[in-house]
């Protein structure tokens, strides 16, 4: 096909909106508000086969395609899987059972139930056919009939297939219905008969045998019968009461279903005759989009249902009607409308005409011969039955018993153009109009003109409060208030700059003023308040306000038509914190796209049976407020799905089993959500098949955010990151009358911690802590107790090295000095006696040299600077070699080459140079020895010292002298820590010195 042009393209767009909007101009003339859903609008197929209503609110829809379900807002696919799984068949039919399970019919095969999500499969038995019908009886029997005129039930989980053997006509599609006596009916072709005792038992015919006939049951113990395009009603007793032909022009109309409503009428079905309705007197032809009704469904709001082979229908009793040149009216737009003494309605067209409406009959007067001329402006009417008429050219008519009266620039008319017209209780006509701006009052025959404000601006329209007051609206704002003596006064609002569109003052003393683009405005008690589309307001430029006398203010505007109740509007002008909640009316309701007019005044009207007049840019609407088409009882809502990070884990399955593994439904659920999570989505749904438009749905996160949220036309929230805690998720909902749902839905759920987030996890680090804590303090307290231990034995070794030095120093050095002494006392007292001066000289140097030796060694032993392995061996080598070669004896030092630079304590250096030095002496003093071997070996730990002589050896056992100075060796190496060990034989002795240098000290 080759591509469209643009201008095709334009042209095709046009005439499907010229064809829409004629459509919707089409419905919303008749009774009845007719919406329609398609392909376009989420529906799985254009032809919708068969519907039910399940307890929970849901409309199921069966299409041959797919199964889905509806909330009024948007189409659900109900996957086969979820309640037959394996099976290839659409779903045909549908029907809910008497205890609210939901029965579902397969094409060639299965019959299902479902209830709360579990399903029964039948099988055995069923007939590979397409289902016509099913029929449930108050027994829980349900009847199956198929297209081929098969008749098989259901009962006890057996299915029975019926026959000419068991009484059944041999004619095509077969109708059964029971009544409300428990009787089972049936018709079949033209045969009508009922089913007694296992057996169908045909009573009569009729109107021929190859009529289709259908049958309803009548809430008042009877059958509706159908045949062909005659209507009976049958008593379960007498012969059948003809009704009447609904389609008496189409004879050959077939009926397809029928279905009688909770008000007692009845709705008929056709294949290609449209939709059909019988009131008790008269019958009506509802029009439709699609003219082949499959279905009919009444659900629990009232709401009728067709499915038809173009879509699904929605239909409920009209609350706004239009009215249009299709209807009689002279022209489409009005200007001014009113109605008089006589319930006559009068109206004052765009174009300038002046039409009446008496006896449901429009008419044109202003092209009548007695018409005094000129375009009509605005119209109003007065309780004497007079009709006035404002027009241009500085007239004003009055119309009396079919005579008009001219008023114009002779009489007092100031206005060239009079655009408002008001009759005050106390019979005053009031004249509002431009050019000049003027306001005037006829008064017993005579015009009054009042002084106004400057730049007041053009009167627009007019009101009387309950006190007689007489208040005034301009195109520049001004508000002025006219009293009973005639006096004018403004109010706050003079100044404003939005211009008044319309006025209406109540009983309780309140003046409601309608903004161009301001809202609406409230005068009460001296004191003005406003609210705007911030405060919920449907829109900000109200040009018409009608009181119903049931609690509802109408307001016609820019974007059609709404209404508020009074009491909400009250509390949301005294506290502007409050929301409104208005009701809609448009598209929803058959109605097309609307525009309220202004500019005249009056432009709307509440006529004597209740109707509210107000006139669009494109019709004249009429609302009928008493329809009760709008739902009482709040939505039920529920959480629909649950999906955490986009993945599905729970869905709400109602009837059928969910399509995910946790079902929303089970009110001990409780999900579970992973640590590291980083969406959760919820979706829920507010079940309203009237006006899902008008219901507010809020929310609330307790654990998270405990106020409630307005949804808005939201039906999802996404939360990203909950922390770890326990939430419960609450959804209520109310519908436009202001009620909240009595139980809200609730959703549990966890979000499980993170492992450092665990109790046991934190009690565990805080035990792990206490102790890491504990055994830090105590480490603390351990080092500086070793410290000042420490401190302690460096003190005490301090103090027992000084005690060592000074006891050295008086035992060596002490003793040396006093034998020097006492030598050299001896020197002197000899006198001349040189050879014992020289004596005592000689000894007396011996000593001194002792003492330096002394000295020496003690300084030896205290300087830091030989607080190291290297200088201990050194030192020791050196005396050793020194010693020994003084005392005539050969030294063999077999000393390390390399020494690690190891430091050595000073009591341990002193204490192994002593002992080495002790068997020094004693080898030299006992041995007679010609030979000594001094050896030393570092080890990792230990330093080893071996001194070795060649001389006589001797029994430590025996020698006490030896046997003190080897006590003496011992004892100091122990010390020090050491080991001392001695080996003598009569070759010579040797002994061994092990001191620890690397860990002990």
């Amino acid at each position: 096909m080759p591509p469209v042009s643009w201008p095709k393209r334009w042209l095709l767009s046009t005439c499907g909106a010229i064809i829409f909007f004629a459509a919707a101009t089409a419905f919303a003339t008749s009774d009845w508000s007719v919406r329609f859903w398609q392909s376009d609008d989420g529906l799985p197929n254009n032809k919708v086969t068969s519907i039910a209503q399940t307890p929970d609110g849901y409309l199921w829809i069966a299409t041959p395609t797919l199964l889905s379900r509806f909330d009024g807002d948007h189409f659900e696919i109900v996957s086969r899987e979820t309640f037959a799984p394996g099976t290839m068949q659409r779903t045909s039919m549908l029907l809910r059972s008497r205890n609210g399970g939901l029965w579902l019919a397969m094409d060639h095969g299965p019959i299902i139930y479902a209830k709360s999500g579990v399903t029964k499969i039948f099988t055995n038995g069923t007939l590979d056919e397409i289902v016509q019908t099913l029929t449930e009886e108050n027994n829980g029997a349900l009847w199956i009939t198929y297209r081929s005129g098969a008749v098989c039930r259901l009962l006890d989980g057996k299915i029975k297939r019926f026959t000419t053997a068991d009484g059944l006509p041999v004619w095509n599609v077969t109708s059964l219905a029971e009544d409300g006596k428990g009787q089972l009916w049936f018709a079949k072709g033209g045969e009508f008969g009922a089913f007694q005792d296992e057996h169908f038992r045909p009573m009569f015919s009729l109107a021929g045998t190859l009529t289709l006939v259908r049958l309803a049951a009548s809430r008042d113990g009877g059958i509706w019968i159908c045949a062909g395009t005659k209507l009976f009603k049958f008593n379960g007793m007498d012969a059948p009461k003809v009704i009447g032909e609904f389609h008496p022009e189409m004879p050959g109309a077939e009926p397809t279903v029928l279905l009688e409503d909770r008000h007692g009428g009845l709705w008929i079905g056709t294949s290609d005759s449209g939709l059909f309705y019988f009131d008790g007197k008269n019958f009506e032809n509802v029009s439709t989009p699609h003219r082949e009704i499959l279905s009919l469904l009444e659900d629990s709001e009232g709401n009728i249902w067709a499915g038809t082979s173009g879509g699904l229908d929605q239909i409920q009793p009209r609350i706004v009607a239009l009215e249009n040149a299709a209807s009689g009216l002279p022209f489409d737009s009005l200007r001014s409308i009113c109605e008089d003494a006589n319930g006559n309605l009068w109206a004052a067209t765009q174009n300038g005409l002046l039409a009446c409406r008496s006896n449901n009959i429009w008419s044109t007067i202003s092209t009548n011969q007695n018409w005094p001329g000129g375009l009509a402006m605005c119209v109003t009417a007065d309780k004497s039955g007079a009709v006035w008429v404002g027009t241009q050219n500085i007239m004003l008519y009055c119309l009396r018993d079919g005579k008009f009266s001219s008023y114009g620039s002779a009489q007092g008319i100031l206005s060239h153009t009079i655009h408002a017209l008001l009759v005050a209780s106390n019979g005053d006509l009031w004249i509002g109009g431009n050019a000049p701006e003027s306001l005037q009052r006829l008064h017993d025959g005579k015009f009054e003109n009042l002084k106004l404000p400057k730049d007041v601006g053009v009167i627009r329209t007019l009101a009387e409060d309950a006190t007689g007051n007489i208040w005034v609206g301009s195109t520049k704002g001004a508000l002025l208030r006219i009293g009973r003596d005639a006096t004018v006064s403004a109010t706050a609002q003079m100044n404003s700059t939005n211009s008044v569109r319309s006025l209406l003052a109540t009983r309780d003393g309140s003046v409601w003023i309608g903004y161009a683009g301001w809202g609406l405005g409230r005068f009460k008690d001296g004191h003005f308040s406003k609210i705007t589309a911030d405060n919920g307001l449907a829109d900000n430029y109200i040009s018409q306000i009608v009181f119903d006398g049931s609690g509802w203010f109408w307001f016609g505007t820019d974007h059609g038509i709404f209404k508020v109740r009074a009491q909400e509007l009250n509390l949301a002008m005294d506290n502007s914190s409050k929301r409104l909640q208005p009701i809609r009316y448009g598209r929803s309701d058959g109605l097309p796209s609307l525009q309220a007019n202004f500019d005249e005044f009056p432009n709307s009207w509440r006529t004597r049976d209740g109707k509210l007049l107000m006139p669009m840019s494109s019709a004249l609407a009429v609302v009928t407020p008493s329809q009760p088409n709008e739902n009482s009882s709040p939505p039920p809502v529920l959480v629909n799905r649950v999906l955490v990070d986009d993945a599905l884990v729970a869905t709400y399955g109602g009837a059928t089993p969910a399509s995910a593994r946790l079902d929303l439904q089970n009110p001990q659920l409780k999900l579970h959500l992973p640590p590291g999570h980083h969406r959760l989505e919820i979706d829920f749904a507010a079940l309203n098949l009237s006006a899902p438009e008008n219901v507010t749905i809020q929310y609330r996160l307790g654990g998270f955010d405990d106020r409630w949220i307005d949804a808005g036309k939201q039906r999802a929230v996404v939360y990203s990151q909950l922390a770890a805690g326990n939430y419960q998720f609450d959804l209520r909902a109310r519908n436009g009358d202001g009620a909240w749902n009595e139980k809200n839905a609730t959703l549990m759920f966890a979000v499980a911690p993170f492992l450092w987030q665990t109790w046991w996890f934190r009690f565990s680090m805080l035990g792990l802590f206490s102790v890491i804590l504990i055994a830090l303090v105590r480490y603390i307290s351990f080092r500086r107790l070793q410290t000042k231990v420490r401190l302690l034995e460096q003190q005490a070794s301090l103090d027992r090295e000084r005690a060592r030095i000074a006891r050295d120093l008086h035992d060596h050095l002490g003793g040396t000095l006093t034998q020097m002494t006492l030598q050299m006392e001896m020197a002197l007292r000899n006198g001349a006696k040189a050879e014992k001066i020289e004596s005592h000289v000689q000894k007396s140097l011996s000593a001194a040299r002792l003492a330096i030796q002394s000295l020496d060694e003690t300084v030896w032993a205290v300087n830091p600077g030989n607080d190291t392995l290297p200088h201990l061996v050194n030192y020791i080598g050196e005396y050793a070699v020194d010693f020994l070669d003084s005392a005539g004896i050969r030294c063999r030092a077999d000393l390390p080459e390399i020494l690690p630079a190891q430091p050595v304590p000073a009591d341990v250096r002193h204490n192994l140079f002593l002992a080495i030095k002790e068997s020094l002496n004693n080898v030299v003093r006992h041995a007679n020895a010609s030979e000594v071997f001094l050896h030393a070996h570092v080890q990792n730990s230990s330093l080893k010292f071996s001194v070795a002589d060649n001389g006589r050896g001797f029994d430590p056992a025996k020698n006490k002298l030896c046997a003190d100075g080897l006590q003496n060796m011992r004892q100091r190496m122990r010390d020090i820590g050491g080991e001392f060990e001695i080996e003598s034989t009569s070759e010579g002795t040797k002994i061994f010195f092990i001191c620890p240098w690397q860990n002990g000290h």
